[in-house]
């Protein structure tokens, strides 16, 4: 429905910048300089686009976006339909959808263009604002944000969730690794999980010493389930390098497999659900996992996955002997018995083998 409003937005801001010598036709020419940049940043053709209707399209979608963003920072009035916070939300989250984006250095150009007279406040920090109404789990650190910047919204919102150490050192190169066990198995050998502190959900933990994982907890969410999927679309389509929320995407649907892992999480604080089921909740993280290609150990959390595939496999033989103990210690003649089949069991392979090599040397 905002398609009707988008002129109005352009007509209002135009209304503000006209006395200061800025028009319509100022704002064209400066996105026509980069109309090819433009049509390089989508990966479907824009051939259906005459060069003038492309650049009107961005000038119109622009200053839209600007307006909206200087409205939610309290810059200029809030337009009255956003008074209502579904339409509010709905907006917010249809300018996070990865088919929705508008060039970064478009908008950066439009702004510098209408930021007249010139306000305290930075596109960055207009953007660091609207990141602040997705609400992904407690502790978000807005002040983190501030100096961030994609490709787009969308690529700046995923960039203000990865851990400063992570954008400065890059990604190495780990031996190979598997994906992990689910939490109720890795339970059962003993590994423990707790929620951690951190400014963003994607600052896992390991404890060693104390084979305990520490996941900040994450909110179950309409922001989260529609904000991870289209930040996951973005990395396979684009040939992010990163993929951290690819990455933390098939971490997490890892540990759930079914509503009981859902449950055991919740319970460790690790998630906290708002309005959807145990079975809905496993089901959103496989769905967001299932089609995801990623190389694992090319990923920031291959250490933890090692660590975790490595732990389970130790504890389950740990848990196993000790198991077998305590069937020795509960009822030691069923395990002398257990034991002498085994050992009658080899003797018969070696003596079949022995003949065979008597019989068929070579």
């Amino acid at each position: 429905m905002f398609q009707v409003h988008k002129k109005r937005y352009l007509h209002n801001m135009l209304g503000r910048t006209q006395p200061h010598g800025v028009g319509l036709e100022d704002l064209i020419n400066t996105v026509a300089l980069k109309v090819e940049m433009i049509r390089q940043c989508y990966s479907e053709s824009t051939e259906c686009f005459s060069g003038a209707d492309l650049v009107k399209m961005m000038v119109v979608d622009g200053c839209f976006i600007i307006q909206f963003l200087r409205q939610l920072a309290g810059v200029i009035p809030m337009d009255p339909p956003l008074n209502n916070i579904y339409v509010l939300y709905s907006v917010v989250r249809d300018l996070l959808r990865l088919e929705n984006q508008v060039p970064y250095f478009v908008l950066e150009d439009l702004f510098e263009t209408t930021n007249v007279p010139k306000g305290t406040r930075s596109l960055a920090n207009l953007a660091s604002n609207f990141f602040n109404y997705v609400i992904v789990g407690p502790g978000y650190d807005l002040e983190r944000q501030i100096n961030i910047k994609g490709v787009h919204l969308l690529d700046s919102f995923r960039l203000s969730l990865i851990p400063h150490v992570q954008q400065d050192n890059p990604v190495k190169k780990s031996s190979y690794c598997r994906l992990i066990r689910s939490a109720s198995e890795l339970r059962r050998v003993g590994i423990g999980f707790k929620q951690g502190q951190a400014s963003t959900f994607l600052e896992i933990k390991f404890d060693s010493e104390r084979r305990t994982v520490r996941i900040p907890q994450i909110v179950i969410n309409d922001d989260l389930n529609f904000i991870l999927p289209n930040m996951v679309a973005f990395e396979q389509c684009c040939g992010q390098r990163d993929k951290h929320i690819t990455a933390y995407a098939a971490f997490m649907g890892c540990l759930i497999r079914t509503a009981d892992d859902v449950q055991f999480l919740r319970d460790c604080k690790v998630i906290s659900n708002h309005g959807m089921n145990n079975q809905d909740v496993a089901r959103f993280f496989g769905d967001v996992r299932k089609d995801a290609r990623i190389e694992v150990h090319e990923t920031y959390l291959a250490p933890h996955f090692s660590f975790l595939d490595e732990s389970f496999k130790y504890e389950q033989a740990h848990l196993c002997w000790a198991q077998l103990l305590n069937a020795f210690h509960d009822n030691p003649w069923s395990a002398l018995s257990g034991l002498a089949v085994v050992v009658t069991l080899v003797g018969i392979i070696q003596t079949v083998y022995s003949v065979l090599q008597y019989y068929h040397p070579k």
